[in-house]
This record gives C-alpha cells, sequence and structure tokens, in this order.
C-alpha cells in the first residue's frame, strides 16, 4: 500500500499548519494513501531531523509531504539531498510567503494542494547550493537579508500578524531609510565585479512579493540561476526610489545567467536562504544542481525551459 512521510511545522503560518494537517490525512485515509508524521519543534531543526529519519533506513515510503512555509520546506529539501533518499516531494503551502509553490504553480488553499499530491505527475527540478546549504528557489545578500531582519523584528516587538503584509512594511521601511552598499567581488567564470552592492540574488525560481525586482521568470529545470546584482546608487533621487519600490530595473541593476558564482565579501556577512537567514561567512560559492530533485506537480510541462545561453543584460526603462 503506498505510504508517505508528512513532515509537518505546527508553529508555520499561524496555525494554518494545524488546520490543514487534518484536511491533508482525512484525504490520505480516503484514497488509501498510508501515512506516517514527524513534527519539527522549528523550521531550522526540520532538516537535521528528516535527514536522521530518512539515514535510519525507514523502509515503506514512496513519497514525502511537506506542511509549512518556505523554511520548513528548505529544510525538507536539505534533509532529503543530504541523506540521498530522494522520495517525490509534495508541498502543502501554509506559510506566510509562500514564495517557492508561487514558481511550482501548486495552489495555497490545502485542499486543492493535497489534490495534486494525490493527482498530481513527478516533475524533477533544478536545486541551488550554497557552500554545504541547499536552496529551491532563491539565496540573498544585502537588501533580502535587511527586509527578513526587519520582518522578524517587527513581528517580535509588536506581535504584528503573519501575514505578506509585514514583508512590505519592511520593503518600505527600508527603501525609505536608505541602503547599506558594501564592498564585494563577484565571480562568474572569468568575468569579475568588484565594487560596491546594494543587493545581491541568486534565483533558481521568479522573485515575487518583497524583492526588488520582478523580471521575466526563468525555468526551474534549465540548469541556471539567474544573479541579479544590484550595485550603489549613483545617484538617489525620487524617480529612482520609486523604481525600487515598484520593483522596475534601474542602470545599475545587471542581470547574469549562469551554473556557479563565487562572491567574496570584505568581512563576514549573513545571507538567506528561501526566506531563512544563513550564518556569516566571507565568501558564498553557488552552484545548480540540474534536476536534483523531484516534485509533485500540476503541471510538469510549464517547469521545464528550453536550456539558456549564460547571458548578461542590463535592462533600463
Amino acid at each position: 500500500m503506498p505510504a508517505t512521510l508528512i513532515v509537518a511545522n505546527l508553529r508555520s503560518g499561524g496555525g494554518r499548519t494545524r488546520d490543514a494537517l487534518p484536511l491533508v490525512t482525512n484525504a490520505f485515509k480516503r484514497a488509501g494513501r498510508q501515512y506516517e508524521l514527524i513534527v519539527p519543534p522549528t523550521a531550522e531543526a526540520t532538516a537535521p531531523l528528516l535527514t536522521e529519519f530518512l539515514g535510519a533506513g525507514r523502509p515503506g515510503f514512496d513519497q514525502i509531504t511537506v506542511i509549512g512555509g518556505d523554511g520548513t520546506l528548505n529544510g525538507v529539501v536539505n534533509g532529503i539531498l543530504t541523506s540521498g533518499v530522494n522520495l517525490p516531494l509534495g508541498i502543502i503551502p501554509c506559510g506566510t510567503g509562500n514564495e517557492i509553490v508561487r514558481s511550482l504553480g501548486i495552489p495555497k488553499d490545502p485542499e486543492k494542494a493535497v489534490e495534486i499530491i494525490l493527482r498530481g505527475q513527478v516533475c524533477p527540478v533544478d536545486v541551488g547550493r550554497v557552500n554545504n546549504r541547499y536552496f529551491l528557489h532563491i539565496f540573498g545578500l544585502g537588501y533580502d537579508v535587511q527586509v527578513i531582519k526587519m520582518v522578524n523584528m517587527l513581528r517580535a516587538r509588536y506581535r504584528l500578524a503573519r501575514n505578506r503584509s509585514v514583508y512590505y512594511l519592511a520593503a518600505l521601511l527600508l527603501l525609505s531609510s536608505g541602503f547599506d552598499p558594501f564592498p564585494v567581488k563577484v565571480q562568474v567564470g572569468e568575468r569579475v565585479f568588484s565594487g560596491r552592492a546594494i543587493m545581491i540574488v541568486a534565483a533558481n525560481g521568479r522573485m515575487y512579493g518583497e524583492r526588488l525586482l520582478a523580471l521575466p521568470a526563468p525555468s526551474l529545470s534549465d540548469g541556471l540561476l539567474d544573479l541579479y546584482l544590484l550595485q550603489e546608487l549613483r545617484t538617489r533621487s525620487f524617480r529612482k526610489t520609486t523604481r525600487l519600490l515598484r520593483r522596475l530595473p534601474v542602470p545599475e541593476l545587471s542581470v547574469q545567467r549562469c551554473s556557479a558564482v563565487r562572491i567574496h565579501l570584505d568581512q563576514r556577512r549573513e545571507a538567506q536562504v528561501d526566506g531563512s537567514l544563513l550564518g556569516p561567512a566571507q565568501t558564498f560559492d553557488l552552484s545548480l544542481l540540474p534536476r536534483r530533485i523531484s516534485v509533485i506537480h500540476p503541471d510538469p510541462p510549464a517547469l521545464v525551459g528550453v536550456p539558456r545561453k549564460a547571458e548578461m543584460a542590463a535592462e533600463r526603462r
């Protein structure tokens, strides 16, 4: 009989996982699918807990379903790849941002998402790696990290609701107060950029929400990362700030598609992967692992793009 390993972070989304869990388990029962549940205490504990569980050789599972937010999903991806047990992954999004599932086309409604797990198709997707950490969607330095820290502070200090509005508030506050450029050396193949940057992002999926940019979506299975580099603004004007608030390109923005990149900083700095803070480092080595993990998806052909040649394009409007 088919069986699913469910990983549920009951702290995700202000209780949304607790509401979704019985919907998922009841749907599995009706479909004749057995399941086993593991509950990590935090999103950060997900990867080591799952790695240990899968490494123990527990047989009988033909898929894993994660119920939680982007951080929990990132933990499950790291647990799967670290353990080497590559089971198809189903996703029930219950977090605040849920940015990853937007790239995958998975609905936020738990009942619709569980139907995809039961009836969808398995499609391999790319996975990014930075140093010893995997990511499914995005890596960020600079402004990206500032937004996440601001969100965490606003939630802790003012007990703000766990919805997307707090991200917009954090982004607005940061853009209004100014940026914090940092010295950096970015190497892609033989090309090297040395200068001051506001933000560096490597995206495997489309950038959404409170990001500074919303440029055309990359494919999740083309074997390439989209590297966004926003240099220090040569001039600070109301018009330019307004464009950034609207996530429109400016002359200081460049986009390069690549399979690997090295980022070297003047000092140790924190980064973020899939919305979770990554411990400080001075050098970040990024690479793209083609079609490394299998995801249960409603429309697999949408994920399979024609492989693209690495290119550099600076957009101006």
